[in-house]
């Protein structure tokens, strides 16, 4: 178990998520799989409304009912977007997620990158009005660029107000230079602000599916192809220490100290229990793990532009 920035909540070192997850599986395989990633230890769940899978609020919901730990027993997050704001405010696009989730209030909220314009000091006063009026306990960023989500902590710091305590950010073997560089070192030293590893594995080409079937995250930086072709000395490195490429890349992300939890996607409870692996590994040879993931990154990657959201949200799912 980790902590959230300063906040004293407590959580697993692996989070699972709920992008093209839990709509590729049945019901009952998908309870089956929280409860498998429950007794395995893993505590924090990210879960959010996904455009493309508009139902995986209220599935979530229902498997809350039906798994085999309370939703007291979790860490749970959630996101808010910026599809049509700010015709929709944060906290009413929040209300109808705790509705389709059927809880009462999420543990963390976290906020999309600000677009290209928007005032920061506001969104931040109005992403801390979360927390205040008690639904989220914490609240923090989705690819955040360093200075933003530092401007956010301040301006909330010195006003009183819940401050950012962690943003998510793509960080892998070969995704190293945004969450390691200097812009963010000194914000993650100054702020005490956690990260929320995500795209690990790189949506699975870096356990050796050089052409996953299943959409994965943007390519930012446009550096996939020479992603791909570095596959073959992630898997020597790994072999140097006798694992796979999984659990080398999983370790890599979680033996940073700065990272409270890294998020991953899983249909499979052998997936869980690989990544489990690498958290041990991490815990035994995180030193020998980054010595040999050093030249293995390339600094093409870049934080998240401002996505394009052309169409609106459905009526079916704005309630």
């Amino acid at each position: 178990m980790r902590t959230i920035g300063t906040t004293g909540i407590e959580v697993s070192e692996l989070s699972l998520g709920s992008w093209n997850t839990y709509s590729r599986l049945s019901f009952e395989a998908n309870v089956a799989l929280v409860d498998h990633a429950f007794r395995s230890g893993i505590r924090f769940f990210d879960v959010a409304y996904y455009r493309d899978k508009p139902h995986t609020e209220v599935l979530f919901g229902r498997m809350l009912q039906e798994a085999a730990f309370d939703r007291e027993d979790i860490v749970l997050a959630e996101k808010v977007w910026f599809f049509d704001y700010p015709e929709r405010s944060l906290a009413a696009q929040l209300d109808a997620s705790l509705r389709r989730l059927a809880v009462e209030q999420v543990d963390v909220i976290i906020v999309e990158h600000p677009r290209e314009g928007m005032d920061v000091a506001a969104l931040a006063e109005e992403a801390a009005g979360l927390v205040t009026s008690g639904r989220a306990r914490v609240w923090g960023g989705l690819n955040w660029r360093p200075e933003l989500i530092h401007r956010a902590w301040t301006h909330c710091r010195e006003r009183g107000l819940p401050t950012p305590e962690l943003v998510q950010l793509k960080y892998s073997l070969v995704r190293q230079n945004v969450v390691d560089g200097p812009d963010y070192a000194r914000v993650l030293a100054e702020t005490g602000i956690s990260v929320h590893a995500s795209d690990s594995l790189e949506g699975g080409i870096l356990t050796g599916t050089l052409a996953p079937v299943r959409k994965i995250g943007l390519d930012i930086g446009g550096i996939r192809e020479e992603i791909r072709a570095r596959v073959p000395a992630i898997q020597a490195a790994a072999a140097e220490l006798g694992v796979t490429a999984a659990e080398f890349a999983i370790a890599f992300a979680v033996s940073k100290p700065e990272v409270c939890s890294l998020l991953f996607g899983a249909t499979r409870p052998e997936q869980i229990d690989a990544n489990l692996r690498g958290v041990e590994l991490a815990a035994n040879r995180g030193e020998e793990v980054r010595r040999l993931a050093a030249g293995l990154g390339i600094d093409a990657h870049e934080i998240d532009p401002p996505y394009a959201h052309a169409a609106p949200l459905t009526e079916e799912f704005v309630a």
